[in-house]
């Protein structure tokens, strides 16, 4: 079972505008031939669709029989994933940028750092491993307990919208709507949400860790993937209706979503008091 990391993390802005570039620019497109870029997101991949692993672990994957390359990899998996001194000069490492964490040590007879996936590791990989849809329901049971409101109701999720619940790919292109005064969107009950969740994200951002993260998450999910049912078609009919349909049956979420908008209601309200209370005359 996953860990979930308590120390201070990067918000959704930094995600968007320096861990998905900065990643993008050093491992590659999905289709690199570069020896390197395959590496990395070899081990991205085996973090993803093979749950929490060593560094001999992930190696084993493709060595096991062969003890010689098996050593040879497990060493340069280890080395793209903390990095390297050479010369006295340091590379940085997927865990620098923030891609994967170490979750736990292993017990077992060739001990060591058990790493896996962030949260922000899960969104990269679904920005650019071109999963399959199977892959993103292998991806959704190892990391489960990361998105407890998200991955712990995939099974559910899945029986009441169907593939729509794949649109979570989209989120990993970085967070939609982050500036909605420059985007025009007709739906002002949508407008309203993700402006009040933009708001309370950045309001946050000093006092983040992954349970936090991923509760803000599992609101972008909901409000953003759910309210559109297709983000791929223009429609105006029923914007909502896989959202109320969720909600109607499950009620963890709707008590859990009802407090969102408790507090959206209440922020909008402590506004337009402050508006009333403005007089120059």
């Amino acid at each position: 079972m996953v860990i979930l990391n308590d120390k201070k993390t990067l918000g959704f802005l930094s995600y968007k505008y320096h861990i998905r570039p900065t990643a993008h620019r050093l491992y590659g497109a999905p289709n690199s031939t570069s020896k390197h870029h395959q590496n990395v997101q070899r081990i991205l991949r085996i973090l993803a669709l093979e749950g929490i692993m060593t560094t001999w672990d992930m190696a084993k994957i493709r060595f096991a029989p062969d003890s010689d390359k098996l050593r040879t990899k497990e060493k340069e998996y280890r080395r793209l994933i903390n990095g390297r001194n050479d010369r006295g000069r340091y590379s940085e490492g997927i865990i620098d940028l923030g891609l994967i964490l170490i979750d736990s040590k292993s017990t077992k007879r060739n001990p060591g750092n058990r790493y896996r996936l962030s949260l922000f590791g899960i969104l990269y990989c679904l920005d650019v491993l071109n999963f399959s849809n199977k892959e993103i329901d292998t991806l959704a049971k190892n990391y489960k307990n990361l998105l407890p409101l998200i991955f712990g109701k995939w099974g559910f999720l899945k029986s009441l919208i169907g593939e729509e619940v794949y649109n979570i790919s989209f989120l990993g292109k970085g967070l939609l709507f982050d500036n909605p005064n420059i985007i025009r969107i007709e739906n002002i009950k949508f407008y309203e949400l993700i402006s009040f969740f933009n708001i309370k994200s950045n309001s946050v951002s000093q006092s983040l860790n992954e349970q936090k993260i991923g509760e803000l998450i599992s609101i972008w999910f909901y409000v953003t993937l759910l309210f559109f049912p297709n983000l791929r078609v223009k429609t105006k009919k029923n914007e909502d209706a896989h959202l109320r349909k969720i909600l109607r049956k499950d009620t963890e979420l709707k008590n859990w979503f009802s407090n969102f908008i408790t507090e959206a209601r209440t922020f909008y309200e402590e506004r337009y008091k402050i508006l009333e209370s403005i007089s120059f005359i």
